[in-house]
């Protein structure tokens, strides 16, 4: 099972992170604790798309990707992840970057002047490391020194050794490639390891360049011509990297065991799943591993756990077994003596007897040369270290005849011998009401353990389930890409910024609508969506219109961060509206010359107010101006304020909770800058 992304996995994650993160400012940094080691989860702002969430992994699991998996995060973050709140808030990401077709990533942030730079390094053990402008490492994950290099504070950050080919500079390189080949490390290499060792690809990519090269992979020491097919083997194989991606999943047993980003012969048998992005691939992949792996892990404690528990109990079974039969066969000999009391008696007496006249070995001759004698032929043997001797004794039994080998003290006469048996027989019937009781408390525990197993494996599918839950992303209508309203039954849309200001106005504005603009720097369009020309409009109804749309106009522009009370708008046809520039001028984006009569609307005051809008065929949250945002669901009024926006969005999904509104859906709609609800007196 795949554990790291190799250089290969991460040239396409890359690929596709820069189409999805780019321009996007961090709004907080989270790290988690995860299965062998950590994750470190950014939390990107993407102007027009929302928070996105990308999520890096280190320890025994290594990979970067982005994320549609809620996890849940600390309520104190530890110090690295503070560190980087403290640095990287706000700023934006300009790059991402994999290093020289490494296991490394570096994302490039900026802020006004200042860069920052992320080293994410999948090798080893995983590192992530903080740089300032001049590489100076201002803190990594973690502290790592090598002969070659040392990841500590301060020190300027060094990349490992690197290689000298790599897929971007192989196409006029075969004699760089051929010489590699003559090299003493891999003279005597099979050709799969000189090809992984070139480009320090997994080995079931080097395999699958064997395999396009038609040379066997076991191959030692290659011709020209075999080395000339595997320098083309090469060349097809990441041109496929390159140009025929086809992500996916390969699942073996029903379990993803791999994630890849091309086709691969080893895997051409075996089930996969297929996707249209790399990053959700991956995503999937290593979620759900991790998930799995905490669901097994907890499962294997309890079933350590009861596995002990059902080897104590199985000794206390045996150990009760052994105490009855020692019980009962010590109840037996004791019978049996009791059975053949006076044979026993007098067997004992003539003993003691004859050991005042004699010494032992002359009683032992007297037995062996008397075997026939009825008293005599009972004694198997004599133990005159221990002064034992031991008799076969039988008699009826329940329902037959028993006979027992059994050992007696010559000190003592017949009964005082059975009662002995006896005491031993009872002895251990009393440890057996010991055992049973062990056994009994052993039951329920092991009863209970089971019980917990069945709860805690229920409670595990629904951690399982938890942590493979992904967060719903809500479908954005095409205006919800603008800031937007809807005043007196028309769709009143305005910019963002630079690149929403020129899609508005080149895509979205038709001959008939009417385009407000602010005579301010860096003002966003609005425009009034018609389905006929304006003055067809009744007059009252026309007045309000406008007058309501300068106030949103207005109230999304700078002129809300910089708190105006008021500020003049004009309004004008499309056709008035141009990219052609004068000449010798240059338009930036966004930016458009408006020729001909401006239709000014004097010192229009800011004012919006926030809620809940009924609006094609849903209830959706958007601001509007004082006198539209009263005829809404429900609504609050806001105002200009230098409130943080994080205690503003909390409150307001308070207010608004019960339409299920998220802090993407809050911050979508906001003015610029600042702002706080007005509380009525």
């Amino acid at each position: 099972m795949k554990k790291d992304l190799t250089n290969v996995d991460i040239y396409a994650i890359v690929q596709e992170l820069q189409g999805e993160i780019l321009k996007g400012l961090l709004d907080k940094a989270f790290l988690i604790d995860s299965q062998g080691g950590k994750e470190l989860i950014l939390k990107v702002h993407v102007p027009d798309e929302g928070a996105k969430e990308v999520v890096i992994g280190v320890g025994t699991y290594k990979y970067i990707t982005l994320t549609e998996y809620n996890r849940e995060k600390p309520k104190n973050p530890p110090s690295f992840a503070m560190l980087l709140r403290k640095y990287l808030k706000n700023t934006r990401i300009i790059n991402v970057e994999q290093h020289n077709f490494d296991r490394i990533v570096k994302i490039t942030f900026q802020w006004k002047e200042k860069i920052f730079k992320l080293i994410v390094e999948l090798f080893g053990e995983g590192n992530v490391i903080l740089l300032d402008s001049e590489d100076r490492i201002i803190l990594p994950l973690k502290i790592e020194r090598w002969s070659s290099r040392e990841i500590i504070p301060k020190e300027i950050y060094r990349y490992p050794p690197q290689r000298d080919l790599t897929p971007f500079n192989l196409e006029h390189s075969f004699e760089i490639f051929k010489s590699k080949f003559s090299e003493d490390k891999n003279k005597k290499s099979e050709c799969v390891r000189v090809i992984s060792r070139i480009f320090g690809i997994a080995g079931i990519y080097a395999e699958e360049i064997c395999h396009i090269a038609g040379v066997d992979k076991k191959t030692v020491n290659p011709s020209e011509e075999e080395i000339e097919k595997l320098y083309n083997g090469c060349k097809e194989f990441f041109n496929r990297m390159f140009q025929d991606r086809k992500p996916h999943i390969v699942l073996k047993d029903g379990d993803y065991f791999d994630v890849s980003p091309v086709e691969l012969i080893k895997y051409r048998d075996y089930e996969k799943r297929y996707y249209e992005r790399f990053i959700n691939a991956v995503d999937d992949y290593f979620s759900r591993n991790i998930s799995k792996k905490i669901v097994e892990e907890v499962e294997s404690k309890l079933q350590r756990m009861i596995k002990k528990q059902e080897r104590i109990l199985e000794s206390q079974i045996e150990t009760l077994k052994k105490y009855e039969k020692i019980a009962q066969e010590n109840q037996i000999k004791g019978d049996l003596i009791y059975a053949n009391y006076n044979i026993v008696d007098e067997i004992l007496k003539v003993l003691r007897q004859a050991r005042e006249r004699m010494d032992w070995e002359e009683i032992k001759r007297i037995i062996k040369e008397n075997r026939d004698n009825p008293l005599l032929s009972r004694i198997l043997s004599i133990r005159e270290k221990s002064g034992e001797i031991v008799l076969r004794l039988s008699a009826d039994y329940g329902e037959g005849v028993v006979e027992r080998d059994i050992t007696l003290d010559i000190r003592k006469n017949a009964f005082e011998n059975a009662e002995e048996y006896y005491s031993r027989s009872k002895k251990f019937r009393s440890k057996m009401e010991g055992v049973k009781k062990a056994i009994e408390m052993s039951k329920e525990k092991l009863e209970r353990l089971k019980r917990e197993e069945e709860i805690e494996q229920e409670l595990m599918k629904e951690v399982e389930k938890k942590t493979l839950v992904k967060k719903k992303r809500k479908k954005r209508k095409w205006y919800e890409k603008f800031k937007w309203t809807v005043i007196e039954g028309h769709l009143i849309l305005a910019g963002k910024d630079a690149t929403t200001n020129e899609l508005l106005i080149k895509r979205y504005t038709d001959s008939k609508d009417i385009v407000f603009h602010t005579l301010m720097e860096g003002a966003p369009f609005t425009v009034i969506k018609m389905d006929r020309d304006i003055e067809e409009l009744e007059e009252e109804k026309r007045e309000k219109l406008l007058m309501e749309t300068a106030r949103f106009a207005v109230s999304h522009s700078k002129a809300w961060k910089l708190g105006l009370g008021n500020t003049d708008v004009y309004w004008v046809r499309p056709e008035q509206i141009s990219k052609t520039a004068e000449s010798g001028e240059y338009l930036k984006k966004g930016a458009f010359v408006v020729r001909g009569k401006r239709n000014f609307i004097r010192s229009v005051p800011l004012g919006l107010g926030i809620g809940i809008l009924e609006y094609d065929g849903e209830k959706k949250l958007t601001t509007a101006p004082p006198e539209t945002v009263k005829s809404f669901e429900k609504y609050v009024m806001l105002k200009p304020a230098k409130r943080k926006k994080g205690e503003l969005i909390k409150e307001l999904k308070e207010i608004f909770k019960d339409y299920d509104v998220d802090d993407e859906d809050i911050l979508r709609v906001l003015p610029p800058g600042e702002s706080d609800i007005v509380r009525e007196h």
